[in-house]
Formats: structure tokens, C-alpha cells, sequence
């Protein structure tokens, strides 16, 4: 990606008709600042040095699974919600389809 991008309002728009959202005037311009911060932001992480450095999100870990303890621990909890559910089946709570 050596090539700047950049997004004027033109753009904005274009993604909004395509996304099917109607934005105003003011939300366009308010967009077209969000999208230069992101590309600026991401422009920076492309100059990072790749070699020789440790990945700041990457943790080390030791490969071991944790153990979940799935137990009846919260089961009141659980039945104080259930009670709530407009519509269930057991403990199911139904829900309207929708399309």
C-alpha cells in the first residue's frame, strides 16, 4: 500500500449510498475528518519497524488451556432471568422472526 488514500466528501457519500444510509451535510463532513484520523492512523503502522522489534499485542503464552468450571453456581440468577422473558419455551426464551 504504498499510495496515500484519501477521502473527501465525495467518497463519504458515495460509501453512504452504497451502505444505504442518508447522511446530512454536516455528518458528511464530520465523516470525511473520522476517515482521514483512521487512514493517518494506519498510514503510521505501516512505517513501524518490522525486524528485530516484539509486536506490542502479541502475549506470550504458554500454550496451556484454562479450565472453565461450569457449575449450577448462579442458578437463581439464572431463574430470576428466565422469569423475565416475555415469551419461552422452558428456558428458552422465544423470540419474534425476523427478515
Amino acid at each position: 500500500m504504498g499510495a496515500d488514500i484519501h477521502i473527501d466528501k465525495e467518497t463519504v457519500r458515495k460509501m453512504a449510498e452504497l451502505s444505504r444510509v442518508n447522511l446530512s451535510e454536516s455528518e458528511v463532513v464530520q465523516l470525511e475528518k473520522e476517515f482521514a484520523e483512521i487512514l493517518s492512523y494506519f498510514s503510521s503502522i505501516q512505517t513501524l519497524s518490522k525486524e528485530g522489534s516484539k509486536l506490542s499485542y502479541v502475549s506470550e503464552s504458554n500454550g496451556e488451556s484454562r479450565n472453565d468450571n461450569v457449575g449450577k453456581k448462579n442458578e437463581k440468577e439464572a431463574d430470576a432471568i428466565v422469569e423475565q422473558f416475555a415469551q419461552k419455551d422452558g428456558r428458552l426464551m422465544l423470540a419474534p422472526k425476523t427478515l
